[in-house]
Parts: structure tokens; C-alpha cells; sequence
């Protein structure tokens, strides 16, 4: 009987507190104040910019995330990719999305390719760090369009 009742306080306990938890914040951190980072007008400018030529016209890489939304969705295949490319890294037999894969990419100093991204300062044809933090954010988002 005691134990019952334990139960039951803690379970009112427990919603009570649950209604005064804060309110959910959006992926940028605020609480719904600032816009939410999107591929047409946040992201896609920027890999227009740092992406092109090779990632525009299908010439590498066989996507264009520099202009087509749709390519963001389609898997990583290349086995060249960063290991942060694929959901079971090292093994890298099960890839993430290309939009997914442009973190780990930009992070490691893979893409831009062959522009030394990796040293410290970054050259300008690179993702800057407050791109790179778009970019961060948009697929903490789920990479809305």
C-alpha cells in the first residue's frame, strides 16, 4: 500500500515539474526568435561560392550541391570520403547524405579539394569558420530546403 503511494507522488512529481519545464529551442539555439537555416537562402549561396566549379555542373563528385537541393539527399559514393561521411566510419560501407557528409568534408580540410583547408589561417578559397557554423547548423536542422 505504502509503495503505491510512493509511486503515485512521484509520478504527480514528476509531471508537475514537466509542465514547468522551459520551452523547446530551435536547432540555432534561441527559442525561436532567430529564422531557421535553409538550403535556399542560407547554405546554397555559400557552397555556389566555395563548391563551384566542381560541384555545379556534375564534372566531380557526380552531384551539384552548388545549385540542386535534391543532390543534398543523395548518399555519399565515394569511399575517398572522410570517415565522418558514413554511419559506420571506418568501415564506411554505410554512407550519409551528400549534405551531411559537407561537415565532416569542411572540417577535415577535404573540400575545397586540393586548396589546404586544413592549415590555420584557412586560405580564402575555404569555408570560413561562420560559414562553416551555417552549414553545421542547417544539418543539425535536418537540411530543410
Amino acid at each position: 500500500m505504502m509503495r503505491g503511494f510512493f509511486r503515485t507522488v512521484f509520478a504527480l512529481t514528476a509531471v508537475t515539474a514537466l509542465g514547468c519545464a522551459p520551452e523547446a529551442t530551435t536547432p540555432d539555439g534561441g527559442g525561436g526568435g532567430a529564422a531557421a537555416v535553409t538550403y535556399t537562402k542560407d547554405v546554397q549561396p555559400i557552397f555556389a561560392v566555395k563548391c563551384a566549379p566542381c560541384h555545379t555542373t556534375d564534372r566531380q563528385g557526380m552531384h551539384n550541391i552548388g545549385t540542386t537541393y535534391a543532390d543534398a539527399l543523395k548518399p555519399v559514393n565515394t569511399p575517398d570520403a572522410p570517415s565522418g561521411c558514413f554511419k559506420d566510419g571506418d568501415a564506411k560501407t554505410m554512407p550519409k547524405t551528400i549534405g551531411e557528409c559537407t561537415v565532416p568534408a569542411i572540417m577535415e580540410g577535404w573540400m575545397p579539394m586540393a586548396m589546404g583547408c586544413f592549415n590555420t589561417p584557412r586560405p580564402a578559397e575555404c569555408v570560413s569558420l561562420e560559414q562553416q557554423d551555417v552549414v553545421t547548423r542547417w544539418v543539425a536542422a535536418g537540411m530543410p530546403q
